[in-house]
């Protein structure tokens, strides 16, 4: 055999192994669509007075025939707004039904919900898939109808307390609340959000079946209160976080005069936000700033579950002391990040005094507001300065939304505790 034929032949072969490669993938997407297409649903809220829909998202079969699981932000207008708004579902052939309620889980954003009568066949849940492995979301993205988008497993968040997928794929608004396949055809997680970049995330389907246990348990009876049940939820995994904050070992980081605790937990990401010194300055200044960047949606204008702090160290040789109190006090300033109003929370009742930590005095200001539909959850503000130098100042601020308030006071306590005067 000369060497053109040889070289042909595997050339042949090349070309064979990649068709069928392609052929075997592409039949699968296609069968893949095909098994599931009758069972994914574009989910709606309606306006009952306008009759049109305010938001749209996607669900599917689960558990039953009537049994529909989704996202919890997919579903929030009519959870907070029952009397204004109506759940429906609409099928890929337009076919459309009114939708109940029956269970939630807020702090993984997701919500089961159910038809009046069964729509077809539910989806079986699997375990994730190694990394690397081919994922297949399903839902209906930009009101544009039924689509499947390819991904590839990237693996659990370990850094996101909720232990999100992320996966290499590009969900688009519309898509959330649908489910995203393995090549088996089975549910392993549900779509929840995107990065951009072909950078999106997905609910580990493992949250899901807790939700379908419980009501499978109580003959899926839809549960009596959405806020206490959601509050319980939302205090339960502020104690969790805060605990497990309190107990890691944070390690210190240095700024001016002190050193202090530095990233809480992997969670936690901590910049520094200083500005670059100049000769000419008449003080210096340095700031850093940390926060677990891990909101639970509750509604268009109220999130909960953030962490920030910051510390800031200021001094000076050229300004005299009257002059650096007053530069110090525009330092001393704490603004909660938040859209709740009076129809969400309480007015903030603050309480102020003097403390000695780390050998130094201190002025501390602990400040806390209530919610009123979500009880036993509080936004809590916390700031001490220090006090008693001329030209020295250091600022602690940390607030915490939607929390337990006496955890949220054991860390900040076991945080100052942790503060070292460094002469």
């Amino acid at each position: 055999m000369n060497t053109n034929t040889m070289l042909m032949r595997i050339l042949i072969a090349i070309f064979i192994f990649i068709s069928t490669t392609y052929l075997k993938a592409e039949t699968n997407t296609a069968s893949l669509y095909a098994g599931a297409e009758k069972s994914v649903y574009q989910i709606r809220v309606i306006n009952k007075e306008t009759g049109k829909k305010s938001s749209i998202g996607s669900g599917f079969i689960v558990a039953k025939g009537n049994i529909l699981a989704t996202n919890y932000h997919v579903v929030s207008q009519y959870v907070n707004d029952p009397e204004v708004y109506l759940l429906d579902y609409l099928s890929t052939t337009g076919e459309t039904g009114t939708l109940e309620l029956l269970d939630l889980d807020i702090v993984h954003d997701l919500a089961v919900v159910k038809a009046s009568h069964p729509m077809g066949a539910p989806l079986n849940i699997d375990d994730i898939p190694e990394k690397g492995a081919r994922l297949f979301s399903l839902g209906n993205p930009l009101d544009l109808g039924f689509s499947i988008v390819e991904g590839t497993n990237n693996g659990i968040l370990t850094q996101d307390e909720d232990g999100n997928i992320q996966i290499s794929g590009s969900l688009n608004p519309g898509m959330s609340g649908g489910p995203t396949l393995n090549e088996a055809g089975n549910v392993i997680g549900i779509n929840v959000a995107t990065a951009g970049n072909n950078i999106s995330f997905l609910v580990p389907a493992d949250y899901l079946k807790i939700i379908l246990k419980r009501l499978q348990a109580s003959n899926y009876t839809p549960i009596k209160n959405r806020f206490i049940h959601s509050s319980n939820q939302l205090k339960a995994s502020a104690n969790k976080i805060l605990n497990k904050l309190a107990t890691n070992d944070w390690g210190k980081t240095p700024i001016g005069n002190f050193r202090v605790p530095a990233a809480l937990d992997k969670s936690v990401k901590c910049w520094d936000a200083s500005r670059s010194p100049k000769p000419d300055d008449l003080f210096r200044s340095f700031f850093t700033r940390c926060s677990n960047e891990d909101d639970i949606f509750l509604s268009d204008r109220l999130s909960v579950g953030s962490i920030n702090y910051e510390y800031i160290w200021i001094d000076s040789k050229k300004l005299n002391p009257s002059r650096f109190y007053r530069r110090y006090e525009k330092l001393n300033s704490s603004v909660l990040n938040s859209q709740a109003g009076k129809r969400d929370v309480t007015n903030f009742a603050c309480y102020t005094d003097f403390t000695a930590i780390a050998e130094q005095s201190f002025k501390t200001t602990i400040c806390r507001r209530d919610y009123i539909k979500y009880k036993g959850l509080s936004d809590i503000l916390f700031t001490t300065v220090l006090v008693g130098h001329d030209k020295k100042g250091f600022i602690f601020n940390m607030d915490i939304t939607g929390t337990d308030a006496k955890a949220s006071l054991q860390l900040f306590k076991k945080m100052l505790g942790a503060f070292q005067w460094q002469k």
